[in-house]
């Protein structure tokens, strides 16, 4: 395999000295073709060049999904700043504690979220770039755009950070991954070859613009292809953008394809080939119902920071339907290992590592992965068929232990969830004295459903679950609290059991 592959700077380059008037980014206020990006993008490098900002300085982007974030993206690395996604819902107070923490030079934000930093006390040194260049006192991206072009900066390499791509921290403290442009090259390859990715393909991601940012743009820089860039979160806006654009690939998470196939009845999704959902479980009903609706089923896949994005998926060729994370993509391998490090056979429940050229090196602050001999150790409990298809079965830290019995609560919040009256539900473990743990259920009744604990304890005998499986308590709750990128945080709730606000019940 050879090491030295295209930075994304040399990608655009090449699209815009080939196919210079193809269209590259569409979003409501226009489309800007491959030699526009690439003019775009050298002007603001000259602009951030002109501000101090070189290799290895940090530029905060707290944007939604807007071409400015893209175009502030590719301009950092070309003169080998590092791109910081930031989640622009964040308290101010926040945000401004995690510019210092992570010594930002300068940091791109607009609206409300500006005019509260604008007015606090900002990181010594630190600029305040506003988007829509209205603010006094912050630069405007406007202005910034006039700049002189930075047509010869030193060429990035491959093996270079390109940016840093924050986890979750769902389990803990955030941490930026080091994610080369070799890394984002070979990832956003595995899923050209996985789906047969071209450049006639317009891709519509719908992840948060901080998780993972790069998917935004990636497969359509890689292919030569187009992307379309889509603030609303709406089903009747996103059915929209997909016929007014010719959408073909879309990426997003289970929730959007649920609300998409209870409001999008009579919308024209003919265009659409491909549709991943990643991050979290997507039910049978789910893509039963989208793919009623949409015409295509949904591709589910599973990927993490440390693995630069979709390291595992279901193809048009052969999918499962019964909630599996797919088969592994090509440029990584995948195995399942007991807590000894031993491979396990198909069946066995195991903890997932990988490895390949999409794994990052490590963290910020010279943190390694956690891993051995090239194998990065995922953290998740899965299980492999006979076929190589992966299913999920929790996080390792979130296994719960009855009596020494192994209890995985994404096995009881399914069961659950087959409720009628339960449209979602999350279970962790509490301590109890006399068993080491038991489970508790969290459950989001759906509309004008009559749940109570009875209920919901008969429901879980009914189905066969063993005695010690039942929750021993079932707490009925309007919403559960979400990360921004939509997954269950059970933070929230795993506080409220270690503070003993629960009782039996």
């Amino acid at each position: 395999m050879e090491t030295a592959t295209p930075t994304l700077n040399a990608l655009l380059a090449g699209h815009a000295r080939r196919t210079p008037e193809r269209p590259f980014i569409h979003h409501r206020d226009g489309t800007l073709d491959y030699r526009r990006t690439l003019t775009l993008v050298e002007r603001l490098a000259g602009a951030l060049h002109a501000l101090g900002l070189g290799p290895g300085a940090r530029l905060g982007i707290a944007l939604g999904r807007r071409p400015e974030g893209v175009l502030a993206f590719l301009a950092a690395t070309r003169i080998g700043a590092l791109p910081v996604a930031l989640n622009p819902a964040l308290e101010p107070r926040l945000l401004l504690g995690f510019a210092r923490a992570q010594r930002l030079a300068a940091l791109l934000a607009e609206g409300e979220t500006l005019a509260a930093l604008a007015a606090g006390e900002l990181p010594v040194g630190m600029a305040l770039i506003d988007r829509a260049g209205r603010h006094p006192g912050c630069l405007s991206w406007p202005e910034l755009l006039g700049a002189t072009p930075l047509t010869s900066p030193p060429e990035p390499e491959s093996g270079q950070v390109a940016y840093l791509n924050f986890t979750t921290g769902t389990t803990g403290r955030a941490k930026g991954a080091l994610a080369t442009h070799a890394n984002l090259y070979w990832n956003t390859r595995a899923a050209i070859e996985t789906f047969a990715l071209g450049p006639d393909d317009v891709h519509l991601c719908m992840f948060a613009a901080f998780a993972h940012p790069h998917e935004l743009f990636c497969r359509a820089l890689q292919t030569g292809g187009a992307l379309v860039l889509l603030e609303e979160i709406s089903p009747r806006a996103i059915a929209g953008t997909i016929r007014a654009f010719g959408v073909t690939c879309m990426m997003g998470l289970a929730p959007m394809y649920r609300m998409m196939a209870g409001a999008c009845a009579r919308a024209d999704l003919a265009s659409l080939r491909l549709a991943e959902s990643g991050g979290m479980y997507t039910s049978p009903e789910i893509n039963a119902a989208f793919a009623a609706r949409g015409g295509v089923p949904i591709m589910s896949v599973w990927g993490s920071t440390e693995t630069s994005g979709v390291a595992l998926a279901n193809t048009a060729e052969g999918y499962r339907l019964d909630g599996s994370m797919g088969r592994v993509c090509p440029h990584y391998q995948a195995r399942v290992v007991d807590e000894q490090g031993r491979e396990l056979p198909p069946g066995e429940v195991g903890e997932l590592q990988l490895r390949g050229p999409g794994l990052v090196s490590g963290y910020d602050g010279g943190i390694a992965l956690a891993g051995h001999q090239g194998w990065y150790r995922s953290g998740d409990l899965v299980r492999r068929d006979g076929d190589g298809f992966y299913y999920y079965v929790e996080r390792i830290s979130g296994m719960i232990k009855v009596a020494g019995l192994k209890v995985y609560p994404l096995q009881l919040e399914l069961l659950l969830g087959a409720h009628p009256g339960v449209r979602e539900a999350a279970v962790l473990g509490r301590p109890d004295r006399r068993k080491g743990a038991v489970p508790v259920a969290f459950v989001v009744p759906e509309p004008g459903a009559e749940l109570d604990a009875a209920r919901l304890r008969a429901h879980c005998r009914a189905q066969g679950l063993p005695n010690y499986m039942v929750p021993r308590r079932f707490e009925l709750v309007d919403d559960l609290p979400r990360i921004g990128s939509g997954k269950i945080d059970k933070r929230p709730l795993r506080a409220l059991v270690e503070r003993g606000s629960l009782t039996d019940g």
